[in-house]
């Protein structure tokens, strides 16, 4: 492909990115305004506003109990989101706005209680009072643990797998409570469009639901695969190998080098415990999956004993990075730690097509023994033009950069024609958040840098 086609296709994938991102994002607000935006035209046509604590109080519950019904959706892996946005900024996007729900629904109350003081009276749920109203401290109680738990599971020591599953019969609560008191109160629901809005939301997010909890599973079941082997490597990592092991009238799932993939292993793929790791193998054997996993503790720890013949179930892929239709002249990719797993796959591949354009690798590690594949990178800089920068917080060889990923060390070995090489940063989120600063700071444009958190859940 020449220079010119180069650009054109990059820039067209861009612009596809950008139109579906805009679309489904303006779909989701206008889900979440559409019955406020609706009743405001009603209350002024009509004359029929009431006094502004309460109008306030009311609309900040309807949007609260819509974020809560539809922030959850994207998590939920359809399709049309997954093809547009990198699972972390998913997630981050699904945490920000359930929040932003849950403090709408407070702010419900407050500006209620404002207006009415003699509601702080419903607070108490052992009163004789209506289910819907109770239904309202339900809502609030659980969202508000929910949140807390999202935020704080880490420094509460919470399993993962346990806090998922808590996690989403929690939400399953709030949203059948919410539902309660706002048809219990049958105010604004009174409305049938207003109604009509909340049984439509809902629905579509139980489908969503299915799709993740039924639909996707069937179609895994009938791919699996198998292990066919498990590398125990350097700095408590492994790199397990799969086959795929379906009928051979079946295709295995297909998958670009560098993306994100949920593996189930020794569990059902119906299990809540469903892990994601991105993908190191080369993509022109597409038969065959590898993912280098560091041992974190919890499911990552019991990698190593894995055997081989073992089954592997296997969702995605998942990730928005293409490495053949960006860079123009070429990649500048960060890692740090384990953040070397996608990295690894775009290599393997680019080097199997023997891509010919420019490669720039920075690699952060503790120190010389815990760089991940360091053979493998120096045999694969023999095939295509590519620069390995290791950067070691711990060394006093001059053959490596001593310290961490800094704007200085970018700017030593960053290309010089930089607004043609695209960026890719994948690492733990307090590297990768510094490296972005600095990249910005160097004038990278922000089109041409694609971060990746370690931090979707």
């Amino acid at each position: 492909m020449n220079a010119a086609a180069s650009r054109s296709a990059r820039r067209a994938y861009i612009n596809m990115l950008r139109t579906k991102q805009k679309i489904l994002l303006s779909i989701f607000f206008l889900a979440v305004l559409f019955p406020v935006i609706l009743i405001a035209i009603s209350n002024t046509t009509n004359g029929t506003w009431r006094s502004w604590p309460r109008e306030l109080g009311s609309f900040a519950g309807l949007l609260g109990l819509s974020l809560m019904i539809l922030a959850s959706v994207p998590i939920n892996r359809l399709p049309p989101v997954t093809k547009a946005f990198n699972q972390d900024v998913v997630y981050t996007f699904h945490h920000k706005y359930t929040t932003a729900g849950f403090f709408l629904s407070t702010f419900h109350l407050a500006a209620l209680w404002i207006n009415n003081p003699g509601i702080g009276r419903y607070l108490n749920v052992f009163k004789n009072y209506p289910f819907y109203m109770k239904s309202a401290v339900f809502t609030l109680v659980i969202a508000g643990l929910m949140v807390c738990f999202a935020h704080f599971r880490k420094e509460f020591h919470i399993d993962y797998d346990v806090w998922k599953f808590f996690h989403s019969i929690f939400a399953i609560a709030v949203v059948v409570f919410g539902l309660i008191h706002v048809f219990g109160v049958n105010y604004y629901t009174a409305l049938p469009w207003i109604r009509w809005y909340y049984i439509i939301i809902t629905a579509f997010s139980g489908f969503s639901i299915l799709w993740l909890r039924i639909v996707s599973p069937v179609r895994q079941l009938g791919k699996p695969y198998r292990i066919i082997e498990v590398n125990v490597m350097n700095n408590d990592a492994t790199e397990i190998v799969l086959e795929f092991a379906g009928k051979p009238d079946q295709r295995p799932i297909p998958y670009q080098s560098g993306q994100v993939a949920w593996i189930s292993v020794r569990q059902s793929p119906f299990s809540f415990s469903k892990h994601p790791f991105s993908i190191t193998s080369d993509d022109t054997n597409q038969n065959r999956l590898s993912f280098a996993i560091r041992d974190l503790g919890n499911f990552t720890s019991t990698v190593k004993d894995l055997n081989v013949g073992e089954t592997v179930y296997v969702e995605g892929w998942f990730g928005i990075f293409d490495p053949y239709k960006l860079g123009n002249e070429g990649i500048v990719m960060i890692a740090g730690g384990i953040g070397i797993a996608p990295v690894m796959g775009m290599l393997r591949s680019l080097a199997s097509r023997k891509d010919k354009r420019r490669f720039v690798v920075f690699f952060g590690s503790r120190d010389r023994d815990s760089i991940l594949f360091y053979d493998e990178l120096n045999e694969i800089s023999k095939v295509l033009n590519l620069d390995v920068i290791h950067i070691l917080e711990q060394t006093d060889d001059p053959a490596f950069e001593k310290g961490t990923i800094t704007e200085e060390a970018l700017r030593n070995h960053f290309p010089k024609s930089k607004d043609a090489f695209d960026v890719f940063v994948c690492g733990p989120l307090p590297m990768v958040t510094i490296v972005n600063k600095s990249l910005e700071r160097m004038g990278i444009d922000k089109k041409n840098r694609w971060p990746e958190f370690y931090e979707m859940a």
